[in-house]
Formats: structure tokens, C-alpha cells, sequence
């Protein structure tokens, strides 16, 4: 999984929630997974506060929160329910991102990959995964990580 590159906004109101959300990113890459969670929920909360939980970069919040989520699991064994709240964030964004407009298809596709990969390897639920990382696919041809999981679940039969 790669750190989700942040959305540039220049209003004043998102200059906390977006530094919030830079110190987070820096943090997650850094192993400090904890202290990430604690910025990146002060950006999502500031911007909840601030009624912005339509925006771009609200999603984007929600899709790091859920990859931080993810990383503290697999790299140092937070506790399992941080895998269905990630699962959560992700879905959460994965809607904002399908309703906005100007969204980036690889933002989507990227999306689509992180709700695949949970669904795939911690709930089990391969054809469900399938058909996740066949809409990554389907928006981004060229995210190589999609087309490999969706070959790998056809190749063991675990699609139906």
C-alpha cells in the first residue's frame, strides 16, 4: 500500500485539517502509526466541525485514515477492530469520491484496491473482493495492483 498523495486546497478553514492530514501521512510512513491515527482524526474532526464532509478533501481524510488503520494492523498488531472501522473509512470515501466531481480516476481506483484488499484478506469475502477489484480495474486499466489480486482470486477458483 503507498501513502495517498493529499489534495491541495487553498481556503483558509482547510489549512488546519490539511496540515493535520500532511503530519498524519508523515507519520504513517514513519511506522508511528498511533500518532498518525491521533492527527489524521483532528483533521477528520475539524473538518466534521466545519461542515465538510462533502469535500474532497474530507474523502481524502477517510481513505488515509483507513490505509494508517491498515498498516497498524498488519506491521504491529493493533487490535482487529481497527480492520472493520478502516473498512468503514474506506467505503465512506469510495461514496464521496463516486459522487464528486473532478475526482482522479486513480484516486477511485485506489479506493476500490484498499476496500478490495480488506474484503480479500482479513473478512474472506473473495467474490465480493472480485467484483471490488474489477471496478478498480475497470477505472484505472493500469493500476497493476488490482489486476493482480483479481487474477490471483480466478486463478484459485476463490471467484465464482
Amino acid at each position: 500500500m503507498k501513502a495517498v498523495c493529499p489534495v491541495m486546497v487553498s481556503a483558509g478553514q482547510d489549512v488546519l485539517p490539511q496540515e493535520l492530514m500532511k503530519a498524519g501521512i508523515g507519520l504513517m510512513e514513519s511506522t508511528h502509526y498511533l500518532e498518525a491515527l491521533d492527527h489524521l482524526n483532528e483533521a477528520k474532526d475539524a473538518l466534521e466541525s466545519n461542515g465538510q464532509t462533502e469535500s474532497g478533501l474530507y474523502a481524502e481524510v477517510m481513505l488515509i485514515l483507513a490505509e494508517t488503520k491498515l498498516r497498524a494492523r498488519l506491521h504491529q498488531n493493533f487490535p482487529a477492530y481497527y480492520v472493520k472501522t478502516a473498512l468503514e473509512d474506506v467505503q465512506l470515501a469510495n461514496k464521496l469520491h463516486e459522487r464528486l466531481s473532478g475526482v482522479m480516476p486513480q484516486k477511485l481506483a485506489e479506493g476500490y484496491f484498499l476496500e478490495g484488499f480488506i474484503q480479500k484478506n482479513f473478512f474472506m469475502r473473495y467474490d465480493l473482493a472480485a467484483q471490488i477489484f474489477s471496478k478498480a480495474v475497470t477505472v484505472d486499466p493500469s493500476l497493476t495492483a488490482a489486476k493482480r489480486e483479481l487474477s490471483e482470486l480466478i486463478a484459485e477458483g476463490k471467484r465464482k
